[in-house]
């Protein structure tokens, strides 16, 4: 009897790490499955951008852009900081690609997320490009249906060679991922047509 017990109690994380495993496989190969949806569509379906002023911390302004012309002459006399190309599979969003960037220039940040059929967030893939360290953060986040972050991973390349290094120990690259875990969620859902 206590075996039994003993054997139970020990064969319970091996048994939780399979499903997270499993989990995480799924999520990798449904989004292999959008990614190559999204490169035979070529264009984006749905494109915004923040457009209020990039030192103001007042309330966002999100604009939708009809193509990524308008959003390129639209860029000509105004600059927006953060963008957004989304695709649709059976008009629902199942990708929302981010590129934020500072006026300055010396970084730009890539937030890829990728949503389920039924609207939940299933990962996000950052990278985050910098001249602080000459370095690029790639960061993984994997989402359980639920929503619950059910694993994480940070890996660090030289922004050059872009060859992995170690994580610099005179700095803390903890880039700021904003997390939608709903396509409802995102900033410009009201404007989703």
């Amino acid at each position: 009897m206590c075996f039994i017990v003993f054997l139970a109690f020990f064969s319970l994380p091996i048994s939780g790490q399979t499903n997270k495993k499993a989990e995480i496989k799924r999520i990798e190969t449904y989004v292999k499955s959008v990614e190559a949806s999204t490169k035979r569509s070529k264009k984006p379906h749905l494109i915004f951008a923040e457009i209020s002023d990039y030192n103001d911390d007042a309330k966002q302004k999100w604009r939708k852009f009809a193509s990524v012309k308008a959003l390129e002459k639209f860029r000509e006399r105004n600059e927006a900081y953060t963008i957004v190309y989304n695709w649709r599979k059976n008009g629902k969003i199942v990708q929302s690609n981010f590129t934020l960037f500072s006026p300055s220039g010396d970084w730009a940040q890539y937030d890829f997320h990728y949503f389920r059929a039924n609207g939940t967030i299933a990962k996000i893939a950052s990278e985050l490009r910098t001249f602080v360290g000459d370095l690029i953060v790639l960061r993984d986040l994997y989402f359980n249906e639920n929503g619950k972050l059910i694993r994480q991973r940070t890996r660090y390349r030289d922004l050059r060679s872009e060859k992995p290094v170690r994580k610099p120990k005179d700095q803390d690259y903890k880039t700021d991922v904003e997390i939608y875990k709903t396509v409802r969620r995102l900033p410009f859902a009201k404007l989703v047509k």
